[in-house]
């Protein structure tokens, strides 16, 4: 293109007129193999410094074109809308994602290891037991799909006579490519028509695959692309007050600092990111769990620094056996922040490797953690079908003398997987630590066996974690075991208008303690699930547990559960709504036993839209519990809000209430942006106790903590 053309969201120019549109759209849902019933066009093109995309979503009912977000990375399964795949190294497992709606959201993602989340295989969650309805299943070492990565590009959208049509300009210095000419790239593009909830792709795919299967999408010729060498700074100023009741001497101060980001492409696709004094006052705080189990609940990670590029790092079980968990770093246990000093990591890709490598330094807290320094290197070899080949080093080191930790750890493992032909997957790691005090028993290894075609899922596998398995800046969820597990799920789309699919599947766990062989814990989840074909579902669930206590269980303050084995069942019905309603909800009932006692749960989501810029939703989970050792109760409410300005601008407010921890926080943010992640940000957070306590300087209290934080970066892009 000799000249761009004008971002207004109009794909009218001559210079669009010109192309030969990417057209003919093939339904994916409902009704596979079907031309879509509304045609779409997407044009592309390129200059020396950008890929300039014309979108038009042709529509014979403009005025019933569904609009249900207006903010940035919302989602855009309850939105008309389009995502566009390109995989810049037609490598079929790795790409980005470019996302808009008729409002012109910016929506961008990665995509790595072919949209596989390695060894995905889990426990489904109880109705009451891991956590609030709607609690994040997200893992920091699961990022086949990256969400949180967010690039510097931009898009205009508009709902004219003829549908609605988008205009993006993506910067090449915001992609990874190997530049040249004659390179091809791997494209694809899905279009959702929501008032028929009706998925249309460009190059088909079938009904259990999505646009994250980058291997079937199309391809892009012709591109004639330059080296860029590109500088990204990114500096911040922070200021503040904050108080804290909890803590002794200091209770109240003022707050202020300033630090670094940057971003240097060694190589069109080799990225150098360092960050200096680094802060994540603009995160959003954590959501709230109810722990019913005798192990460490999982908490996502947000912040940005750690997400961006996270699908590199990924090594284990999500959930289960992370050998690399970026919460270790920066965070206690409790979630309190600990110094960031500085930091690098170069992620990209060398010929056919994957490379991954992080270095981040943490200042000693004292009485708390002393000062380490983490560093993490990842090198995975891809292969054709899926397949690859992978070794990954984690190391701990401290830098200060502390009785607290002992002064290193280690863990390094090596990773595979082989695809056979479209539909399987094998998955396989071993991995091994190295602690001073630890020696033997100290590995854990896993292979897994996945088949999903469009009417059946069998996932079958084996995991194993060694007594003194210590993956310190990694997550593990319980060691001396080995378990067994096998599911399988069967898709079938019947005819009709109200009724999308039926899903019955089971999932069979057992967990056996090594050395003796004895059976531990057990799991079975039998499900009955349906979709509807406004976006609803229904489904009723039956899960058969099995607990084995060597010692006493505290369950709940002053409520023990004896030694013993212990066999009991419940019984869950699902219902979710049109999500794309003014009212929405997502819920389940259940009722059953717990161990020795009986159990209840109330597990409510929903929500009210007022357009396409006011969102409330709100939760609600109540355990019901009556023990031989005693009665109680527990309750976790959260309520948000968020009010969107612009696609760039917001106001949000996240209210939690715990009964468990007797605890209520409020985390509220005002964010005005001028690229993707950075402007200004004002952040309000409080934390307070429902019961009194007693500060270091004996005044009873109940509000814990507050603070008030501003925060403003700038990007300066060279």
């Amino acid at each position: 293109m000799d000249k761009p053309p004008t971002l207004d969201g109009l794909v009218n120019e001559d210079v669009w007129k010109r192309m030969e549109p990417a057209a003919h759209f093939i339904q994916q849902q409902p009704d596979e193999g079907l031309p879509a019933t509304e045609q779409t066009e997407v044009r592309i093109g390129f200059d020396d410094n950008n890929l300039y995309i014309g979108i038009i979503c042709f529509d014979s009912e403009p005025k019933n074109i569904v609009v249900t977000q207006n903010r940035r990375d919302a989602p855009l399964t309850d939105t008309d809308s389009v995502q566009i795949l390109l995989d810049t190294f037609k490598d079929g497992q790795n790409a980005f994602v470019f996302g808009t709606s008729p409002t012109g959201i910016e929506y961008d993602a990665q995509v790595s290891k072919a949209g596989q989340s390695r060894q995905g295989v889990g426990q489904p969650a109880r109705a009451g037991g891991q956590g609030g309805f709607g609690a994040s299943n997200q893992s920091a070492g699961a990022a086949a799909f990256n969400l949180n990565w967010d690039a510097v590009w931009k898009v205009r959208s508009r709902i004219t006579e003829r549908g609605w049509e988008s205009e993006m300009v993506i910067p090449f210095k915001t992609l990874r490519y190997r530049p040249g000419s004659g390179n091809v790239w791997g494209l694809n593009i899905t279009r959702n028509l929501r008032r028929r909830n009706e998925q249309s792709f460009w190059s088909p795919l079938s009904r259990n695959f999505t646009l994250n299967q980058v291997e079937m999408a199309g391809d892009l010729e012709g591109l004639e692309t330059k080296v860029h060498r590109n500088l990204k700074l990114t500096p911040y100023i922070l200021g503040g007050y904050k108080q804290d009741y909890t803590v002794t001497p200091e209770i109240s101060k003022g707050v202020h600092d300033v630090g670094l980001d940057m971003k240097y492409s060694l190589t069109p696709s080799l990225t150098l990111d360092a960050t200096f004094n680094t802060d994540f006052a603009q995160v959003e705080v954590d959501e709230q769990q109810i722990n019913l189990t005798r192990f460490d609940l999982f908490f996502p990670e947000k912040r940005p620094f750690f997400l961006e590029n996270s699908g590199n790092f990924d090594f284990g079980t999500p959930m289960e056996t992370e050998i690399f968990f970026s919460r270790r770093i920066g965070l206690t246990a409790a979630g309190d922040q600990v110094p960031i000093d500085a930091g690098v990591r170069l992620t990209g890709k060398a010929g056919h490797y994957d490379l991954g490598f992080l270095n981040m330094k943490t200042r000693e807290v004292e009485g708390i953690t002393p000062g380490n320094d983490f560093t993490v290197l990842r090198v995975s070899r891809e292969f054709a079908n899926r397949s690859s080949l992978g070794v990954i080093g984690v190391n701990r080191q401290s830098t200060s003398h502390s009785g607290l930790v002992e002064p290193f750890n280690r863990t390094a493992g090596v990773d595979g997987n082989i695809g056979f032909g479209r539909y399987a997957n094998l998955f396989s790691y071993v991995a091994k630590t190295q602690t001073p005090g630890l020696s033997g028993d100290d590995m854990t290894g896993s292979s897994a066996f996945e088949y999903d075609d469009e009417h059946h899922r069998i996932d079958l596998g084996y995991n194993q974690v060694g007594r003194n398995f210590n993956p310190e800046v990694g997550f593990v969820r319980r060691v001396g075991y080995r378990k067994p597990f096998f599911g399988y799920r069967y898709t079938y789309y019947p005819e009709g208008e109200h009724l999308r699919s039926i899903m019955p599947h089971f999932q069979w766990n057992r967990w056996y303690t090594l050395g003796t062989n004895d059976e531990e814990s057990g799991f079975e989840h039998y499900h009955l699930d349906t979709r509807w074909q406004n976006g609803g579902s229904l489904g009723l669930a039956f899960n058969r547990n099995f607990e084995r206590l060597d010692a006493p269980f505290a369950v709940f303050p002053n409520v023990n559960i004896a030694p013993g084995r212990y066999h009991y069942n419940e019984a869950v019905l699902n219902f979710g709504s049109d999500q794309t309603a003014r009212f929405f909800t997502l819920s389940n009932l259940s009722i059953g036993h717990f161990y020795s006692g009986t159990i209840k749960t109330i597990n409510f989501s929903g929500g009210i839209r007022r357009g396409q810029n006011l969102t409330w939703t709100g939760s609600y989970l109540r355990n019901f519990i009556s023990l031989p050792a005693g009665k109680f109760n527990t309750d976790l409410i959260g309520f948000r809000f968020n009010w969107a300005f612009t696609a760039k601008s917001y106001f949000q407010s996240f209210i939690q209430y715990n009964s468990e921890a007797s605890q209520v926080g409020v985390n509220l943010r005002l964010a005005l942006l001028s690229t993707s992640s950075n402007g200004f940000f004002l952040v309000y957070n409080t934390r307070a106790s429902t019961d009194e306590f007693l500060d270091p300087h004996d005044v009873v209290r109940t509000t814990q903590s507050r603070a008030l934080f501003f925060k403003y970066t700038y990007l300066f892009d060279f």
